[in-house]
């Protein structure tokens, strides 16, 4: 998933680039103070931006990520495997933009508050499954249940090439960064044959502590006001 955000940042880069010298080029100065977006990426945004100075702006942003994925095949061990799984991410983001050589491009630091950060997978037989001799339906095999929340606050670090109040009226502006969640609170939950797998949630949170840095990536289209 980083690898696919980071290639994208570079491809819309170049045009990004391409689109704020144009503006600044029409526009070498400006008096503009506030900005209104909206963005798109790693899930939908919408914010508003002041200008303090050349050097310095403020923004403030909600951020909204939400899908979901309906049995999901996959084969574990020779066993049809259906996965369902929903991913539900809501936070309001104040940050800080600093652009240290007077030019589009700026560095970001903030803190956002998330209102919902959840992972949530549910794991189920699709077919009967046989031990030993023995068959036993989906249902008597039972389903594993994991749910995965982060910490409310997480600070927040990017990097962007775009104005936050842009110099004419519309602006573009690509973002990358990560918010630091630490890692997820893990639950798990087993039914059935396989409700001892439960006991297993110790091993479960190490293999889901990578997940500490989650990463941001937005294509932002900013208007003057």
């Amino acid at each position: 998933m980083k690898k696919h955000l980071i290639l994208l940042f570079l491809l819309t880069l170049s045009f990004g680039m391409t689109a704020q010298k144009t503006q600044e080029q029409a526009a070498p100065t400006s008096s503009n103070k506030h900005a209104i977006g909206l963005g798109a990426g790693s899930g939908f945004a919408l914010d508003y931006s002041y200008k303090i100075n050349n050097r310095f702006s403020i923004s403030s942003r909600f951020n909204m990520l939400a899908y979901s994925v309906e049995e999901l095949e996959e084969e574990v061990d020779g066993q049809n495997v259906l996965i369902d799984a929903t991913v539900d991410f809501k936070n309001i983001d104040i940050v800080f933009s600093y652009y240290p050589f007077n030019t589009a491009f700026r560095l970001i630091g903030g803190v956002g508050y998330f209102t919902d950060n959840s992972l949530n997978i549910n794991l189920s037989f699709d077919e009967k499954v046989t031990i030993g001799e023995v068959d036993f339906t989906s249902d008597q095999v039972g389903e594993i249940t994991i749910d995965n929340k982060w910490q409310q606050i997480s600070p927040y670090a990017g990097i962007a090439f775009g104005r936050a109040v842009p110099n004419s009226k519309f602006g573009f502006a690509v973002e990358l960064g990560t918010y630091f969640s630490g890692a997820p609170e893990v639950s798990l939950d087993a039914t059935g044959i396989i409700e001892n797998t439960k006991n297993q949630e110790s091993l479960l949170e190490d293999s889901f502590s990578e997940l500490k840095y989650r990463p941001y990536l937005s294509l932002r289209l900013s208007y003057s006001i």
